[in-house]
Protein backbone atom coordinates (compact mmCIF):
# COMPACT_ATOMS: atom_id res chain seq x y z
CA UNK A 1 0.00 0.00 0.00
CA UNK A 2 1.31 3.44 -0.87
CA UNK A 3 2.51 5.65 1.93
CA UNK A 4 0.37 8.72 2.42
CA UNK A 5 2.27 11.97 2.27
CA UNK A 6 1.45 14.69 4.73
CA UNK A 7 1.29 18.29 3.62
CA UNK A 8 1.45 19.59 7.19
CA UNK A 9 5.25 19.83 7.28
CA UNK A 10 7.26 22.57 5.64
CA UNK A 11 9.50 19.92 4.10
CA UNK A 12 6.64 18.39 2.13
CA UNK A 13 5.33 21.78 1.08
CA UNK A 14 8.70 22.73 -0.37
CA UNK A 15 9.28 19.39 -2.11
CA UNK A 16 7.20 18.54 -5.15
CA UNK A 17 6.03 14.98 -5.65
CA UNK A 18 6.28 13.03 -8.89
CA UNK A 19 4.41 9.72 -9.06
CA UNK A 20 5.24 7.46 -12.01
CA UNK A 21 3.05 4.43 -12.71
CA UNK A 22 4.83 1.90 -14.94
CA UNK A 23 3.97 -1.49 -16.43
CA UNK A 24 5.21 -3.72 -13.61
CA UNK A 25 8.88 -3.85 -12.55
CA UNK A 26 10.41 -3.21 -15.94
CA UNK A 27 13.01 -1.22 -17.81
CA UNK A 28 11.14 2.04 -17.29
CA UNK A 29 11.22 1.87 -13.52
CA UNK A 30 14.91 0.93 -13.45
CA UNK A 31 15.70 3.97 -15.57
CA UNK A 32 13.57 6.51 -13.70
CA UNK A 33 14.73 5.23 -10.29
CA UNK A 34 18.17 6.66 -11.04
CA UNK A 35 16.73 10.19 -11.09
CA UNK A 36 15.78 9.99 -7.41
CA UNK A 37 19.29 10.86 -6.27
CA UNK A 38 20.25 14.48 -5.60
CA UNK A 39 16.77 15.96 -6.09
CA UNK A 40 16.33 18.12 -2.95
CA UNK A 41 13.21 19.77 -4.36
CA UNK A 42 11.52 16.64 -5.68
CA UNK A 43 10.35 13.27 -4.35
CA UNK A 44 9.79 10.50 -6.91
CA UNK A 45 7.55 7.53 -6.12
CA UNK A 46 6.77 4.31 -8.03
CA UNK A 47 3.65 2.58 -6.70
CA UNK A 48 3.64 -1.16 -7.37
CA UNK A 49 1.12 -2.59 -9.80
CA UNK A 50 0.82 -5.74 -11.88
CA UNK A 51 -1.35 -4.07 -14.51
CA UNK A 52 0.03 -3.93 -18.04
CA UNK A 53 -2.98 -2.78 -20.08
CA UNK A 54 -3.46 0.99 -20.60
CA UNK A 55 -7.00 1.19 -19.20
CA UNK A 56 -6.21 -0.45 -15.85
CA UNK A 57 -2.87 1.36 -15.57
CA UNK A 58 -4.63 4.71 -15.86
CA UNK A 59 -7.35 3.62 -13.43
CA UNK A 60 -4.65 2.61 -10.95
CA UNK A 61 -2.79 5.89 -11.51
CA UNK A 62 -5.91 7.91 -10.70
CA UNK A 63 -6.22 6.04 -7.40
CA UNK A 64 -2.74 7.25 -6.46
CA UNK A 65 -3.84 10.88 -6.32
CA UNK A 66 -5.50 10.27 -2.97
CA UNK A 67 -2.96 7.69 -1.80
CA UNK A 68 -0.08 10.14 -2.11
CA UNK A 69 -2.00 13.33 -1.38
CA UNK A 70 -1.02 14.74 -4.76
CA UNK A 71 -1.66 18.43 -5.41
CA UNK A 72 -1.66 18.50 -9.20
CA UNK A 73 -2.53 22.20 -9.26
CA UNK A 74 0.50 23.09 -7.19
CA UNK A 75 3.34 21.45 -9.10
CA UNK A 76 3.00 17.76 -8.22
CA UNK A 77 2.90 15.48 -11.26
CA UNK A 78 1.37 12.10 -12.08
CA UNK A 79 2.43 10.04 -15.09
CA UNK A 80 1.31 6.72 -16.53
CA UNK A 81 4.05 5.07 -18.60
CA UNK A 82 3.31 2.29 -21.06
CA UNK A 83 4.33 0.94 -24.46
CA UNK A 84 2.24 0.84 -27.59
CA UNK A 85 3.30 -2.78 -28.21
CA UNK A 86 0.23 -4.72 -29.38
CA UNK A 87 -2.34 -2.40 -27.82
CA UNK A 88 -5.00 -1.37 -30.35
CA UNK A 89 -5.93 2.28 -30.84
CA UNK A 90 -9.23 1.78 -29.01
CA UNK A 91 -7.40 0.81 -25.80
CA UNK A 92 -4.90 3.65 -26.04
CA UNK A 93 -7.55 6.26 -26.80
CA UNK A 94 -9.78 4.96 -24.01
CA UNK A 95 -6.90 5.23 -21.53
CA UNK A 96 -6.14 8.79 -22.66
CA UNK A 97 -9.78 9.78 -22.31
CA UNK A 98 -10.01 8.33 -18.80
CA UNK A 99 -6.77 10.06 -17.83
CA UNK A 100 -8.23 13.47 -18.58
CA UNK A 101 -6.14 16.25 -17.07
CA UNK A 102 -5.27 14.31 -13.92
CA UNK A 103 -2.89 11.74 -15.40
CA UNK A 104 -0.28 12.53 -18.04
CA UNK A 105 0.30 9.75 -20.55
CA UNK A 106 3.83 8.73 -21.53
CA UNK A 107 3.41 6.47 -24.56
CA UNK A 108 6.40 4.93 -26.33
CA UNK A 109 5.80 3.47 -29.76
CA UNK A 110 6.70 0.69 -30.23
CA UNK A 111 8.35 0.49 -26.78
CA UNK A 112 10.43 2.27 -24.14
CA UNK A 113 13.66 1.05 -25.75
CA UNK A 114 13.15 3.68 -28.45
CA UNK A 115 14.14 6.27 -25.83
CA UNK A 116 17.44 4.44 -25.36
CA UNK A 117 18.06 4.21 -29.12
CA UNK A 118 17.50 7.96 -29.54
CA UNK A 119 20.57 8.62 -27.39
CA UNK A 120 22.66 7.26 -30.24
CA UNK A 121 20.77 8.03 -33.46
CA UNK A 122 17.79 9.82 -34.92
CA UNK A 123 15.25 7.47 -36.48
CA UNK A 124 11.89 8.33 -38.00
CA UNK A 125 11.25 5.05 -39.81
CA UNK A 126 8.58 2.75 -38.31
CA UNK A 127 10.01 0.04 -36.08
CA UNK A 128 8.85 -3.33 -34.87
CA UNK A 129 10.12 -4.36 -31.44
CA UNK A 130 12.48 -7.03 -32.88
CA UNK A 131 14.02 -4.47 -35.27
CA UNK A 132 14.27 -1.89 -32.47
CA UNK A 133 16.00 -4.38 -30.18
CA UNK A 134 18.41 -5.39 -32.95
CA UNK A 135 19.36 -1.75 -33.57
CA UNK A 136 19.78 -1.08 -29.87
CA UNK A 137 22.04 -4.11 -29.42
CA UNK A 138 24.31 -2.66 -32.09
CA UNK A 139 24.62 0.49 -29.97
CA UNK A 140 24.77 -1.16 -26.53
CA UNK A 141 26.80 -4.35 -26.70
CA UNK A 142 25.07 -7.19 -24.87
CA UNK A 143 21.93 -5.15 -24.21
CA UNK A 144 19.41 -6.90 -21.98
CA UNK A 145 16.06 -5.70 -20.77
CA UNK A 146 15.78 -4.81 -17.10
CA UNK A 147 19.44 -3.87 -16.71
CA UNK A 148 20.66 -0.42 -15.67
CA UNK A 149 22.16 1.62 -18.52
CA UNK A 150 21.66 5.05 -16.98
CA UNK A 151 25.36 5.89 -16.65
CA UNK A 152 26.04 4.88 -20.24
CA UNK A 153 23.19 7.03 -21.55
CA UNK A 154 23.48 10.11 -19.35
CA UNK A 155 26.08 11.98 -21.41
CA UNK A 156 23.89 11.84 -24.54
CA UNK A 157 20.57 12.63 -22.82
CA UNK A 158 20.23 16.02 -24.53
CA UNK A 159 20.65 14.30 -27.89
CA UNK A 160 17.82 11.89 -27.01
CA UNK A 161 15.56 14.77 -25.96
CA UNK A 162 16.28 16.62 -29.20
CA UNK A 163 15.67 13.50 -31.31
CA UNK A 164 12.41 12.62 -29.51
CA UNK A 165 11.05 16.15 -29.99
CA UNK A 166 12.03 16.11 -33.66
CA UNK A 167 10.19 12.84 -34.29
CA UNK A 168 7.09 13.94 -32.41
CA UNK A 169 7.01 17.26 -34.26
CA UNK A 170 7.27 15.39 -37.55
CA UNK A 171 4.21 13.30 -36.67
CA UNK A 172 2.22 16.32 -35.53
CA UNK A 173 3.08 18.23 -38.72
CA UNK A 174 1.77 15.25 -40.68
CA UNK A 175 -1.49 15.23 -38.71
CA UNK A 176 -0.70 12.01 -36.84
CA UNK A 177 -2.06 11.57 -33.32
CA UNK A 178 0.89 10.97 -31.00
CA UNK A 179 -1.35 8.85 -28.78
CA UNK A 180 -2.10 6.25 -31.44
CA UNK A 181 -0.53 3.24 -33.13
CA UNK A 182 0.17 5.43 -36.18
CA UNK A 183 2.80 7.42 -34.26
CA UNK A 184 5.52 4.81 -34.81
CA UNK A 185 8.19 5.70 -33.82
CA UNK A 186 7.61 8.19 -31.00
CA UNK A 187 8.07 8.60 -27.26
CA UNK A 188 7.08 11.02 -24.50
CA UNK A 189 9.77 9.94 -22.04
CA UNK A 190 11.65 13.20 -22.55
CA UNK A 191 8.75 15.13 -20.98
CA UNK A 192 9.16 13.31 -17.67
CA UNK A 193 12.94 13.73 -17.88
CA UNK A 194 12.61 17.47 -18.49
CA UNK A 195 10.23 17.79 -15.54
CA UNK A 196 12.73 16.00 -13.28
CA UNK A 197 15.70 18.03 -14.50
CA UNK A 198 14.05 21.21 -13.27
CA UNK A 199 15.04 20.00 -9.80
Amino acid sequence: MARKHSRKTKTREQRKLLVIVCEGEKTERIYFERYKKDRPGLSIEFPNTNYTDPKNLVKFAISQIENFGLNLKNGDDLWCVFDCDDNPNTHILSACKNAGKRVKICLSNPSFELWYLLHFAYNESPLTNPVLMAQLKRKIKGYKKNEDYFDLLESSRETAIKNAKKINNLHENNGIDLFSTESNPSTHVYKIVEYILQY
